[in-house]
């Protein structure tokens, strides 16, 4: 993908950020609990690109998809209570532009996606078809540049990693190169890791991810 088409796409999400930062915790609780009716509608749409995109059995294609559903109401639930969790410093900067390398897979990615979103945040998302479906989901309850997905190829992730503030790698694949941890270096990007010890649980988020999303310093 062309270096203008990203950053036509990560501009969209900073603004994007701005707004939903700004909008009154409650709305965005509101947005996505829509955002799990649009997902549930799609529901035998997404299961079947999970389980033909990620080559894995209908069960667990099911799984996924209503994991998906269910993080977005869970969050929702949350929305309103992360700033007494997380509070800002008076004059701190918005919620952030969060870059979420899932491998391409929904599960994972939709972990820290739902999170950034109730946070007030922004996400930028790498691979193709179910998660296509989930941006298209989140840009119809929050606005245009609230999510949007991005090839997981090398010379997009690479440029995703140095335009945003926040790269989430913590579930990462191959798609987490050297190439991509230098181009974060280069832009002072902050960078979750991969876990050394399998993937962290949903408490978990509370404390990495919506510390760095919050931005409070």
């Amino acid at each position: 993908m062309g270096e203008d088409v990203v950053r036509k796409v990560l501009a969209a999400a900073v603004g994007a950020a701005a707004a939903t930062g700004a909008a009154a915790p409650l709305v965005r609780g509101r947005a996505l609990l829509s955002v799990a009716v649009d997902l549930e509608a799609r529901r035998t749409e997404l299961v079947e690109l999970v389980r033909r995109t990620e080559r894995c059995r209908l069960s667990e294609a099911l799984a996924a998809v209503d994991y998906c559903i269910d993080a977005a109401v869970r969050w929702a639930g949350w929305a309103d209570k992360l700033d007494l969790l997380v509070p800002r410093l008076p004059g701190s900067a918005p919620p952030s532009v969060v870059g979420v390398l899932g491998g391409g897979r929904l599960l994972p990615t939709v972990r820290s996606t739902m999170a950034v979103l109730a946070a007030g945040g922004s996400c930028v998302l790498t691979g193709a078809g179910p998660l296509e479906r989930l941006a298209d989901a989140v840009v119809a309850e929050f606005g245009d540049g609230a999510a949007a997905a991005l090839p997981g190829d090398p010379a997009t992730t690479a440029l995703l990693a140095g335009g945003v503030e926040v790269l989430d790698a913590r579930w990462a694949g191959p798609e987490f190169t050297a190439a991509v941890r230098r181009a974060a270096a280069a832009a002072g990007t902050r960078v979750l890791p991969p876990a050394d010890a399998g993937p962290p649980s949903d408490a978990g988020l509370l404390g990495p991810l919506l510390r760095d999303v919050s931005l409070t310093g």
